[in-house]
């Protein structure tokens, strides 16, 4: 029932923004274009998989972990990316694989520089915390319910690891009846401790009716800033990462406003302010600055929907693409391709494994 749901929102959502017609908020470019261009590169495709993926995670060994995407019903929930190109359940199947597994249902994923992976679990909001060189489950938080919304709705997240605690993107919008009312979800990632902040402030609100609100979020090298937005949004905020201490009170002032984007899914920021989006509207990547937004990368032909980002130990940043758009959901009827991709491609400037 809940991913049937949230399945039926994706839809509405996705009609209402055709209808409004769905363009970049800035008409996008090829770094260094003049004029006009041929347009951006074509991203490395790493992998193809006949499922879709969710998210991914690059570990300090050089892992790719990935999370397949609840809304297809996948038998493997949380994967590693092998040698071959193929996936495996990680940590085990008992974890990650099958009906009985204890993830029932994840998006959410990121590694520590220790090699902790947290993973959030969407059914039963729950935490867990694998460590790469055991491969068990370390930590395991449940979010108490006060911090809930019968509508929320937990996928994308920031690793705080300066302060070690992780801010969660509550969407809500987890029914077909509510309007959004997302925030924050702050967790102590020693404690478990957790409380909800900043609820329903302007910048996390769809742009559009019917729309997504709250969704990508990435914190920077340095854990200065949080920077995120809605997904229906055309403008990225950013946060100090401080705000969140204490009782998060001063969290809602402190927001400001710190570029145009795209409608988008995920995001990642590298050492030097380069803020990377999906665009989901323009199949490719983008860039927001304060000084503007631009796409510097495309997708390879007959592929949609680019979801999650992650820096590699190698440089490139890592994305995942799962044509959501042309599921049953979306479109009326399943229109995927059946091969479901793995990408990379050059950042701007260094960023920091993992983000």
């Amino acid at each position: 029932m809940f991913f049937r749901d949230i399945a039926l929102i994706l839809s509405a959502a996705a009609l209402t923004g055709s209808a409004a017609g769905c363009t970049s908020s800035k008409a996008p470019t090829e770094p260094g274009a003049k004029g006009a261009a041929a347009g951006p590169p074509t991203v490395e495709t790493v992998a193809t998989f006949p499922v879709r993926p969710g998210n991914l995670s690059v570990t300090p060994a050089g892992r790719i972990l990935i999370t397949n995407s609840p809304l297809a019903g996948p038998s493997v929930k949380l994967a590693e990316l092998t040698p071959q190109g193929d996936q495996r359940p990680y940590p085990s199947a008992a974890l990650a694989e099958g009906k009985e597994a204890t993830i029932q249902g994840a998006i959410g994923i990121r590694t520590t520089d220790q090699g902790m992976t947290w993973v959030l679990d969407m059914p039963t909001h729950t935490f867990y915390g694998i460590e790469e060189e055991t491969r068990e489950v370390a930590k395991r938080w449940t979010l108490p319910d006060d911090v809930l919304t019968p509508t929320s709705f937990l996928q994308d997240f920031a690793l705080d690891q300066k302060r070690k605690r992780a801010i969660i993107a509550d969407m809500t919008q987890g029914d077909l009846k509510s309007a959004p009312t997302p925030a924050f979800i702050v967790v102590d990632l020693e404690t478990g401790k957790a409380q909800r902040v900043a609820e329903s402030h302007p910048s996390m609100m769809p742009e559009i009716e019917g729309g997504f609100a709250l969704n990508p979020i990435t914190i920077d090298p340095k854990y200065e800033y949080v920077y995120f937005g809605a997904l229906n949004g055309r403008t990225l905020y950013r946060v100090p990462a401080a705000a969140f201490d204490g009782d998060g009170a001063s969290v809602a002032n402190s927001i400001e406003r710190y570029g145009p984007k795209s409608f988008c899914d995920g995001i990642t920021v590298d050492g030097a302010g380069h803020v990377y989006v999906t665009d989901v509207e323009s199949k490719g990547y983008g860039v927001t600055t304060p000084d503007g937004y631009r796409l510097i990368a495309k997708l390879p032909e007959d592929q949609s929907w680019p979801d999650g980002l992650s820096f590699g130990v190698d440089g490139y940043i890592y994305g995942t693409v799962d044509q959501l758009d042309r599921t049953a959901a979306l479109a009326g009827k399943e229109s995927g391709t059946g091969a479901y991709l793995i990408v990379r491609f050059r950042p701007l400037a260094p960023g920091a494994r993992g983000r």
